[in-house]
């Protein structure tokens, strides 16, 4: 039924039916906008399953017939004095977001929620919401990014079904801040395995706990090798993943095996296992020995999850009575010391005893460890053009950006200045934790 200005309307055949929104997993739709001509449809891949009736074939305007895709839309008529000269405009909200999505229908919902909501059209074309390049990334990166943010997980609960009353399963996850869901989604499709799931209203998860897609994982790790204290993880992870992969784990031997793994993974068995198991003797870890950076993608994964590009605003006895100093920063538990200086040697700086610019500070009381980098000079020829040619990915990068410009401010001495600062202390009061997004 049409009344009022809606007479003038010719309503589509499928009006008001639902599209499912898709949002391109390359970041160059974000950036560049649609990449065909305007009028024509482009085929997208998605789960038939999933999608509901396919609709018809419409010759609106033409005779060229294209496949609809679901949209809540109508053609306005605009009648001109001239009765002959009749322009249509269409209008349309595109409609989605259903439950049980993967892949790039995730970050609709972690942004949006799970509720159906209507979002013009236009907001496709956003170039706000992420700064991954459209290749793979490299895997040297996802060995770093996975030394910073990955965890490898032996779960075992109490299930009264089970023959042994107890379920084991293993799983390696990277939880981060929804912000940068777009990244998680570049790993998974660059791993080609897993799930993606939003975790609580300001983390998403990316999990492989499935056994056979936990090979792709154990042989990535195999060939390009974990360089932490995580690495050790990894190798009583292994020993777990082959007594479950061959079914030892259904067996009260194969289950204290796990145990004893467990015992000595992670943080150690739970305060119920330990009482459940009170026999068990963990077994002994490897001792963790620093091997040296392998690759120089896997620097900037690693900083990628570990560390922060900092502009500090100092007191000083200036004019303005304010200095700037730029500092890139990473601190880790105290075990990875020999990493940190691993990380600084790779640079090339000043030798570690002997430099006050660059420094492995310890924290015995909090068992922290941070290296820094201020050194104007280093900075300016060294951690600005390694991360210009190794790229920092996420939404770090914003942070790398904008450090770089303050150190170009810096460079031509506008920070003596009272409008330069001001534009400075304004870039470092968006940065990092207080950026939004």
């Amino acid at each position: 039924m049409c009344c009022g200005k809606t007479l003038d309307w010719l309503k589509l055949s499928n009006s008001g039916d639902t599209l499912k929104l898709l949002i391109p997993s390359s970041i160059r739709k974000y950036i560049s906008g649609w990449s065909n001509y305007s009028g024509m449809v482009t085929s997208q891949k998605m789960n038939e399953s999933e999608m509901g009736y396919r609709g018809s074939k419409s010759d609106i305007i033409s005779k060229e017939s294209v496949k609809e895709q679901r949209v809540d839309g109508s053609w306005p008529l605009f009648i001109q004095a001239n009765p002959n000269n009749i322009k249509r405009s269409l209008r349309c909200t595109l409609m989605g977001l259903e439950r049980g999505c993967r892949n790039s229908d995730l970050f609709s919902k972690v942004l949006l929620g799970n509720s159906q909501v209507k979002i013009p059209t236009k907001v496709l074309l956003s170039k706000n919401y992420s700064t991954l390049s459209k290749s793979l990334l490299d895997p040297w990166f996802l060995t770093g990014f996975s030394d910073a943010e990955g965890s490898f997980i032996i779960s075992i609960y109490k299930n009264k079904n089970s023959k042994l009353n107890w379920t084991v399963s293993a799983y390696f996850s990277i939880h981060i801040h929804c912000k940068d869901v777009l990244l998680l989604e570049m790993i998974h499709k660059t791993f080609g395995v897993g799930i993606l799931r939003k975790n609580n209203e300001n983390t998403v998860l990316f999990r492989v706990s499935d056994i056979k897609e936990l090979k792709v994982i154990i042989d990535h790790f195999n060939k390009y090798s974990l360089i932490s204290a995580k690495y050790n993880d990894f190798l009583l992870f292994e020993q777990c993943y082959n007594i479950i992969k061959d079914k030892r784990h259904l067996t009260q031997d194969g289950l204290n095996k796990i145990i004893e793994f467990r015992a000595s993974l992670n943080k150690g068995l739970s305060p119920e296992l330990k009482e459940a198991f009170p026999n068990i003797n963990p077994v002994i870890k490897p001792e963790y020995e620093f091997k040296g950076i392998p690759n120089p993608n896997w620097i900037s994964g690693f900083a990628t999850g570990d560390s922060s590009f900092r502009v500090s605003i100092e007191k000083s006895t200036s004019v303005l009575g304010k200095r700037v100093r730029l500092c890139f920063n990473t601190c880790l538990h105290i075990r990875e010391e020999k990493l940190l200086k691993g990380i600084a040697n790779y640079f090339s700086l000043y030798g570690y005893n002997t430099s006050k610019e660059v420094s492995v500070q310890l924290s015995e009381k909090r068992n922290t460890c941070l290296l820094q980098f201020r050194n104007s000079s280093d900075i300016e020829s060294k951690i600005i053009p390694f991360f210009s040619k190794y790229s920092i990915q996420g939404v770090k990068k914003l942070d790398f950006n904008d450090w770089c410009f303050v150190a170009e401010l810096v460079k031509n001495k506008e920070h003596l200045t009272k409008e330069g600062l001001d534009k400075i202390i304004k870039i470092a009061s968006g940065i990092n934790l207080n950026r939004k997004w």
